[in-house]
């Protein structure tokens, strides 16, 4: 080890250990006939013992910075512990909400559910579909619904295979639900219309609508009612013509779709 000023640690203790040696010679042997030697001598002593205690404090301070080069790490470690566990624990809240909700929607609907994952989403131009990870050894069926855990309406299965099955999208022009306005006695045919979401048919020019009404489904078909099909976003009302343009944005989004629940209707 070097000092700021170059002193090295084996170099000053070599010397020490002379200048004690030199010292012991005068006093002992010599009989302190060289005194101004000794005093030499203990200077240089007084000297050595002043660099190696620098060297000695520079030593401790290293060790020092080490110790807290150790203790930061560590504290970085247990900092990176502890936001893996609250992101477990954000994760097990978020899945025990989610259940609770699904256990409402099954409580509404009366009906078995079962849990279900979306993992591919179609947005042809021709259709709108989705590809669940759930099957027939699943238990799912053709004619089952597809909800999200809050009662949005997803769409109807399709088809389905062993291992997964495909998900008529409420967005795909052949999608088609009996639907009303809440809190209103206004009904009609909710239509997928692709990017343009769905529009409500058969609302005639008498019937009270508005932008943000809520339409939800009235159970008068094969899916349960009160699902949540989304808000109105636009009306248009034509008296030359018997019924209004009422379009719909669907409460459920593709870029939303995740975990569902199937519905079993049968």
């Amino acid at each position: 080890m070097i000092t700021s000023n170059g002193f090295s640690l084996k170099t000053g203790t070599i010397m020490l250990a002379a200048v004690i040696g030199a010292i012991f010679l005068n006093k002992y042997v010599l009989k302190d006939r060289f005194n101004f030697y000794s005093r030499s001598l203990i200077n240089v002593q007084t000297y050595l013992f002043t660099e190696l205690g620098k060297v000695g404090g520079i030593s401790a301070k290293i060790e020092g910075f080490n110790s807290l080069a150790r203790e930061n790490d560590k504290l970085k470690q247990d900092a990176k512990s502890i936001r893996s566990l609250k992101a477990q624990i954000d994760d097990l809240q978020i899945e025990n909400d989610s259940l609770r909700r699904a256990v409402r929607v099954s409580e509404r609907v009366q009906r078995p559910i079962i849990y279900a994952g979306v993992f591919n989403i179609n947005l042809a131009p021709g259709g709108y579909n989705v590809l669940l990870n759930k099957g027939t050894k699943d238990g799912v069926s053709e004619g089952d619904i597809v909800v999200t855990d809050e009662g949005a309406l997803v769409g109807r299965v399709e088809k389905t295979k062993e291992d997964f099955s495909r998900v008529l999208f409420i967005s795909d022009p052949q999608f088609k639900i009996t639907a009303k306005v809440v809190n209103s006695s206004t009904a009609g045919i909710a239509k997928g219309a692709l990017n343009e979401g769905l529009y409500l048919d058969f609302v005639v020019q008498e019937d009270q609508v508005k932008e943000g009404d809520v339409v939800i489904s009235n159970g008068n078909d094969i899916f349960p009612p009160a699902l949540v099909i989304g808000t109105i976003d636009h009306v248009e009302s034509n008296p030359s013509q018997m019924f209004k343009k009422v379009r719909i944005s669907p409460a459920i989004k593709d870029d939303q779709l995740g975990k569902v629940l199937v519905v079993k209707m049968k």
